[in-house]
């Protein structure tokens, strides 16, 4: 078996036969007198020796668990896309199909809403997930899809709940509390699905939350609800802003309480 030997000079790499082991020579390319190691002096470098059980001829009995990748089929990909696109069509088509925007049946977004979450909710965990953990697979991944698929589209009830919680009325105040209950709920709902953090589950959220959107411009229903314009009766005394009237029952609460 050859010797492989290093000029120490201008460390030209080359091979020797092994029957000039401890003699010295000239190396090929400078003539540098050098010496061609013994084969006592080879330095062999072993593999690490496995931790757990070995049989009587040092093989390891237990394999290490390889850790599996989580790739999207194409089936996964195109199911995934169509319904995305498939949903921002239909809120396109829609817009040109319902000439009164009024008229838009609410029964529609909520359906809508609900049948874009899994999708969204599938292919944002794909890329948001912790890459060191080990992913959830099967039985286990759907379950927790579907949780998320259930919990996600019914927020979009903190929207009429803040609407009449501002005296029936879409304003700056009501869109605030809306969206933050929106989006305390979703970022806590990706974390005990998902084991994200509270941060990373409001982006998985939030991917949701804006192609929910995207979908309402589509539709030209707007990207948030409005409330309509109420022209008063003659004589009709106008009530002060949703502000005002909220801080009148506040403080009609705290007199009752005290």
């Amino acid at each position: 078996m050859p010797i492989r030997v290093t000029c120490t000079k201008c460390h030209t790499r080359f091979n020797v036969s092994e029957k000039f082991a401890g003699k010295e020579g000239p190396c090929p390319k400078c003539k540098t007198k050098i010496r061609v190691p013994d084969k006592s002096e080879e330095v062999v470098i072993e593999a690490p020796k496995a931790d757990g059980p070995v049989d009587s001829t040092g093989k390891a009995v237990l394999d290490p668990v390889k850790r599996k990748e989580t790739n999207l089929s194409p089936v996964q990909w195109t199911l995934i896309i169509g319904s995305i696109v498939g949903f921002l069509a239909i809120a396109l088509i829609l817009r040109f199909s319902i000439g009164d925007v009024s008229q838009f049946p609410l029964w529609l977004m909520a359906v809508s809403a609900a049948v874009v979450a899994p999708p969204l909710i599938f292919v944002a965990y794909t890329f948001l997930r912790e890459q060191e953990l080990e992913p959830y697979r099967g039985q286990e991944l759907r379950m927790r899809v579907g949780i998320c698929s259930i919990i996600y589209p019914i927020t979009w009830l903190a929207m009429p709940l803040a609407c009449f919680a501002f005296n029936d009325s879409y304003e700056t105040g009501s869109y605030i509390a809306a969206g933050i209950a929106m989006i305390c709920i979703g970022g806590f709902a990706g974390m005990f699905c998902f084991e994200f953090d509270f941060l990373m589950g409001s982006v998985h959220y939030g991917l949701y939350l804006g192609v929910c959107l995207f979908g309402r411009f589509l539709s030209g229903v707007g990207l948030l609800p409005v409330t309509p314009e109420k022209v008063p009766n003659a004589g009709e005394v106008v009530s002060g802003t949703s502000w005002e009237s909220g801080i009148e029952l506040f403080c009609s609460l705290c007199t009752l309480l005290t």
